[in-house]
C-alpha cells in the first residue's frame, strides 16, 4: 500500500478527484472492507495446526460438516485461539472466488459468530464488512457487542489485547464515519494507551483534533505521527489538504503558506504543495515548487511526475515525454507515468508517436482493467487516431458504472462532437466542467462548449 502522504497528481488532474479524506492514509479512515482484509486477513499468521488445515480444504469443498468438525477438533486442543471458521472466512477472500467470495465470506463468519458466540473476532469482522458496505449503525452494534464479549475474554491474554486492539479501531472508524468527533477522539485515547508507538493511531488522532477545531493538538500528533514513520507528511501540510477538501479556502492559503515557510526545504512537502496548486489552477506556482523539489532531490519520483503533468498543461509534450519516459524506464507498471506517457506522445503530430501511445496505452488498460485513468487515457488515444466506436463504449462503460471522471466526460464530448451529436456533446462537456477539478484539457473544454453553445444560438 502507498503510503505517501501527498495527493498523487494523477487523481487530482486526469482522473476523478477521488475524496480526499485523510491524504495520508487511506485505511485510517475509509476502513473499507479491502483495508480490514490487509490489516486482519492478509497479514494473519497461517494457520499451523493440522486440524484448521485440514477444516480449511474441506470448507473449499463446501463440505461444511466435516469443516466444523476439524475446527472442533482444533479448538479442543487450543482454547481461545481463533475459531477456525475465521481461517475458512479468510480464504474466500482470494481473488479467484470472484463474485462469490462475499456470500461465503459472511456464511462462515456468520456460522462461526453462531456457533462461538462468546468469541468476539467474528463479530468484529462482521462489523468491518458493515463498514464497507456504508451500514454504520450495524457496525456500531456489532463493535459493541464485540466490546463486550472481549471484556470477559480471557482465555488468551495476548489474543485478548490484539482484539481490543482491532474493536477499538473499528468502533473508531464508526465514529468517524458518522463524524462523532467527541467518540472518536476518546477511542482513539484509548487506542493510544493501548499502542503508544503506534503511528495510524496518532494520525488519526491528529485528524480528529483538527476536526474539533485544535490545531496546536494536531500539529504536535502528526509530527508525533511522522517521527514514528517517516512516509507521513509533516502535519501542516496534511492539515492543509484536510482544509482543502473541506473547501476553506482562507485556511489552505494560511496553512500552505506556513508549511512552505517551515518545511520548504523539504521535497515531499513541496511536492505536495505543488500538487495543492495544481488542483488549485496555479500551474506557475506549480512548476516552481516541482521545480525546487527535484532540484533538493534529483531522485524524486514524484517531483518529476508533477513536472510532466504541468508540461501537458503547458502543451509541452516532447517535454512531458521525457519526464514520463524517465519514469516508465525506471517502472515499466507506473500507472500514472504510463498514462502521461501516452497522454503526450498522442499529442504529438507524428503517426510513429500515436502509435506508441495507443501501444502504451493499451498495456497499461490491461494491467489496471478497474483504473478509471488508464481506461479513459487509452479511448483518448484512440479518439486521437480518429477511431470512435471503441473509445466510446469504454467511456460509456465508465458512465454506466458512475465511475466516469472529468477527462473522460471531455473525450466523449469530443467522440459526439465528431459525430454531429452536438446535444450530447455539450452535455457530456458540461458534466466534465461541473466540478472544479483541473484536468489538462480543461481549457480546451470550455472552448468547445463555447463553440457549440454558440452555434445552438438563435
Amino acid at each position: 500500500m502507498n503510503m505517501n502522504a501527498s495527493i498523487t497528481p494523477i487523481a487530482g488532474t486526469f482522473g476523478s478527484r477521488a475524496k480526499r479524506y485523510l491524504f495520508a492514509f487511506v485505511l485510517f479512515l475509509s476502513a473499507t472492507w479491502a483495508s480490514a482484509q490487509d490489516s486482519r486477513l492478509v497479514s494473519a499468521k497461517p494457520p499451523q495446526n493440522p486440524e484448521i488445515v485440514q477444516g480449511i480444504e474441506a470448507a473449499l469443498k463446501g463440505e461444511v460438516a466435516q469443516a466444523t468438525i476439524f475446527f472442533d477438533d482444533a479448538l479442543k486442543k487450543k482454547p481461545g485461539s481463533r475459531p477456525g471458521g475465521i481461517d475458512a472466512a479468510m480464504m474466500f477472500t482470494a481473488p479467484e472466488f470472484g463474485q462469490q467470495h462475499y456470500e461465503k465470506l459472511r456464511f462462515w463468519l456468520e456460522k462461526t459468530a453462531d456457533d462461538h458466540p462468546t468469541d468476539p473476532e467474528a463479530f468484529l469482522l462482521l462489523g468491518d464488512m458493515a463498514v464497507s458496505d456504508r451500514r454504520y449503525l450495524e457496525a456500531g452494534m456489532l463493535a459493541e457487542h464485540a466490546q463486550q464479549l472481549v471484556e470477559k475474554f480471557d482465555a488468551d491474554p495476548e489474543r485478548q489485547k490484539s482484539l481490543r486492539i482491532e474493536i477499538e479501531m473499528l468502533r473508531t472508524t464508526v465514529a468517524e464515519q458518522k463524524e462523532r468527533w467527541p467518540d472518536a477522539l476518546a477511542r482513539l485515547t484509548s487506542l493510544r494507551e493501548l499502542e503508544p508507538l503506534n503511528a495510524n493511531h496518532l494520525f488519526r488522532l491528529g485528524i480528529v483534533q483538527y476536526r474539533m477545531g485544535d490545531k496546536d493538538a494536531a500539529v504536535k500528533s502528526i509530527n508525533e505521527a511522522a517521527t514514528l514513520n517517516p512516509n507521513i507528511l509533516p502535519a501542516l501540510i496534511v492539515l492543509a489538504e484536510l482544509a482543502e477538501e473541506e473547501g476553506k479556502t482562507d485556511d489552505v492559503d494560511k496553512l500552505l503558506a506556513e508549511s512552505l515557510e517551515k518545511q520548504g526545504e523539504n521535497p515531499r512537502v513541496l511536492v505536495a504543495a505543488a500538487n495543492m496548486e495544481l488542483r488549485r489552477q496555479h500551474i506557475v506556482n506549480t512548476r516552481e515548487l516541482a521545480g525546487k523539489a527535484i532540484k533538493l532531490d534529483p531522485k524524486s519520483g514524484e517531483a518529476l511526475l508533477t513536472l510532466g503533468i504541468v508540461d501537458l498543461y503547458d502543451e509541452k509534450f516532447e517535454d512531458a515525454e521525457e519526464k514520463f519516459l524517465t519514469l516508465v524506464r525506471g517502472a515499466p507498471d507506473n500507472l500514472r507515468a504510463v498514462v502521461g506517457l501516452s497522454l503526450a506522445l498522442c499529442e504529438q503530430p507524428v503517426p510513429r508517436q500515436l502509435q506508441r501511445a495507443m501501444t502504451f496505452a493499451k498495456a497499461n488498460a490491461d494491467r489496471n482493467p478497474d483504473s478509471v485513468d488508464a481506461q479513459a487515457t487509452l479511448a483518448w488515444t484512440l479518439v486521437k487516431a480518429n477511431i470512435f466506436d471503441e473509445p466510446e463504449k469504454i467511456l460509456m462503460r465508465l458512465f454506466d458504472a458512475g465511475e466516469l471522471n472529468s477527462p473522460g466526460a471531455y473525450y466523449l464530448a469530443v467522440i459526439f462532437d465528431k459525430q454531429d451529436r452536438k446535444d450530447e456533446a455539450i452535455l457530456f462537456l458540461k458534466t466534465a466542467l461541473s466540478t472544479d477539478v483541473n484536468f489538462p484539457k480543461r481549457v480546451a473544454a470550455v472552448e468547445l462548449l463555447k463553440k457549440l453553445t454558440e452555434k445552438q444560438s438563435p
